[in-house]
């Protein structure tokens, strides 16, 4: 008896490490998905969409890698999502992830609430929760009244540090300048080029409502990455811009001129007779730069490449280098004056509203470019009383 009890437990012991073999035996053969399964798999499935997106990822095949993230991310994966974002972000940029995303909403495929208002805010897809920024107004009037524009968090901040520094600067303060309460636009519909080294462009188009309504004469887009400029009532700032990058291009809002090398088409247009600029003379224009600025004695002229391209000499009013020539340096107190002088007669410089005139006309929309030519009228500008006389 002792004997068949021992000989049952070798048998079931033996019995159990079969099972197992065969087991082991039976997974071997079981063959892997191939690739292409898991990748028709990932279509449905975020589990292996996110699984495939991270080896991607591991590999640095980082199109492919956002692929599946996004895959992921519209099959509900939270975790998906934010690396969607975060990736395309990195890879495409701000603009083009925001207009991703607001694709996605419109399709269906994700629901606004799966990204957080931070992250809404961060790429410029505002909601009923804007943020509110104050107007400023200096303590000597507003003889020149400018509103600001922001389409990023990113860039409502920037603003905020710059109004701030704005008032605690000793000159900049002390000008008849004011701005108006920031005002938020989507990304997507303002659009603004994010190209380090060439010239932010956005869709002005976009803030016809608001120029329409509007109790100002210059706007100042906070929007972009890439090169500061101003033209046609539109100062245009990148988003990480500094107080000295505004000071530099809200001089020229009041007609200075760079006292560097303009490029050939700029020197085209700038370098012509019969020009005046207060920080600038034209060869052969000193008498007539005396009379507009009501001067006794002649400037300090200094020779400048401003107009090189165009063949003809430029000079500066003053000695030395300055804000004009690299931004960074100090506002000298010639130009200082000559701003103010500038500022007693505001109606001399054309209103963003007459630039939207001439996009109306583009457009062969008479009816708005009557509009805003009026109000461009309205502000005292002397062309527009031009263009609207019989």
């Amino acid at each position: 008896m002792l004997m068949s009890l021992k000989f049952y437990r070798i048998t079931r012991t033996k019995s159990r490490f079969a099972g197992f073999f065969a087991l082991v035996l039976l997974c071997s053969c079981t063959e892997a998905p191939s690739q292409d399964e898991l990748i028709a798999r990932a279509q449905t499935e975020p589990a292996i969409a996110a699984s495939l997106a991270r080896q991607r990822l591991a590999s640095s095949e980082l199109e492919s890698a956002l692929h599946f993230f996004q895959l992921a991310a519209t099959a509900g994966d939270s975790d998906a999502l934010s690396h969607a974002l975060a990736l395309r972000q990195r890879l495409h940029g701000r603009l083009n992830t925001a207009i991703w995303l607001e694709q996605q909403w419109r399709d269906g495929s994700l629901l606004a609430d799966a990204v957080s208002q931070a992250k809404r805010a961060e790429l410029g897809l505002w909601g009923h929760d804007k943020p509110q920024v104050a107007a400023v107004v200096a303590s000597v009037g507003c003889q020149l009244t400018l509103q600001p524009v922001a389409s990023l968090q990113h860039g409502v901040v920037r603003w905020q540090q710059l109004v701030s520094e704005w008032q605690q600067d000793p000159q900049l303060s002390a000008l008849p300048v004011c701005f108006a309460p920031l005002q938020l636009f989507n990304s997507t519909a303002l659009k603004c080029s994010e190209q380090n080294g060439r010239r932010i462009s956005c869709q002005y188009q976009a803030l016809q409502s608001l120029v329409s309504a509007g109790d100002f004469t210059q706007l100042v887009v906070i929007a972009g990455r890439g090169g500061a400029s101003y033209n046609n009532g539109i100062l245009q700032l990148p988003d990480n811009a500094s107080l000295a990058l505004l000071r530099h291009e809200f001089m020229h809002v009041l007609g200075f001129i760079d006292e560097y090398a303009l490029a050939d088409s700029s020197a085209a247009t700038v370098c012509q007779r019969g020009k005046h600029y207060p920080n600038l003379v034209l060869q052969g224009d000193t008498e007539t730069y005396l009379q507009q600025w009501q001067l006794s004695a002649a400037p300090q002229l200094t020779a400048v490449d401003t107009c090189q391209a165009a063949g003809v000499q430029a000079y500066r009013v003053i000695a030395e280098d300055n804000l004009m020539r690299f931004y960074e340096l100090d506002l000298p107190v010639e130009y200082f004056a000559l701003a103010q002088q500038i500022l007693t007669e505001p109606q001399r410089l054309m209103p963003v509203q007459y630039y939207f005139a001439h996009l109306a006309r583009q457009q062969q929309d008479w009816p708005l470019w009557q509009q805003f030519m009026q109000q461009a009228a309205d502000w005292g500008y002397a062309e527009a009383s031009k263009a609207l006389a019989p």
